[in-house]
């Protein structure tokens, strides 16, 4: 009496060369066949058991990467390469977490403010934070509202009551400061999306240089923001 052989199925994915994503057969063949490959057949448990025991090592890594590839009508273990490819990240994530680094950087450099030089020539700096933005802006509506001065601080100097013209000389100062680094945000972010390569992406630094056609176009931006508030 002939001894039934057992057949081992594999599906795979749609990668060059594809990936072996699932193996069955045996004792757990497939009832519907659509899809599988068969590649090969025999009578013993590593046919029967196939599931568990055809691929040495078992077909995923331990953080779920493909492990054997199918080519040429052979299962081969993929190469470390190839491994270490599938873990790399996508431009979409590389594109995403640039963005998120260059939204930090713009925050970051309001928050630490901007210098300047008051009604007497005094140089100082003013920091602005969100509380810090917010106590300029109550010192300005102060102001607008007919008051003669305002308490305020540059940094590391005590509290001072500074006169209308120094409190708008510092408002004019801050809204320069958050204006052009919003608008460089701005630019910057459209500079990561158009980029291709996930090297590209990785170069871009908050504080860079743009290219020619962002830099021309944010300038023209900035003077006709400057020419409105004259």
């Amino acid at each position: 009496m002939e001894i039934q052989k057992s057949k081992v199925f594999i599906k795979t994915d749609t990668s060059t060369p594809p990936c072996v994503t699932d193996c069955n057969g045996g004792y757990t063949a497939p009832a519907d066949l659509v899809g599988w490959v068969k590649i090969d057949e025999g009578t013993s448990d590593r046919y029967n058991l196939c599931a568990s025991h055809y691929f040495d090592g078992g077909l995923y890594t331990k953080d779920g990467i493909p492990r054997y590839k199918y080519a040429d009508g052979v299962c081969s273990l993929r190469t470390d390469a190839e491994i270490e490819a599938d873990r790399s990240p996508t431009l979409g994530n590389i594109v995403a977490d640039k963005l998120a680094e260059i939204n930090a950087g713009c925050d970051a450099a309001i928050a630490s403010g901007c210098g300047v030089t008051l009604s007497d020539g005094t140089a100082g700096h003013i920091s602005l934070t969100l509380p810090d933005q917010i106590n300029l802006s109550t010192a300005q509506a102060a102001i607008l509202a007919g008051g003669s001065g305002y308490a305020y601080h540059l940094d590391g100097a005590l509290c001072e009551i500074y006169t209308a013209e120094d409190i708008a000389i510092m408002v004019k100062a801050a809204t320069a400061h958050i204006l052009y680094h919003q608008t460089y945000c701005n630019h910057v972010r459209a500079w990561v999306k158009s980029c291709e390569t996930v090297s590209d992406v990785q170069a871009i630094t908050y504080g860079a240089e743009l290219p020619k056609d962002l830099a021309a176009h944010m300038a023209a931006v900035l003077a006709a923001a400057e020419g409105g508030n004259e």
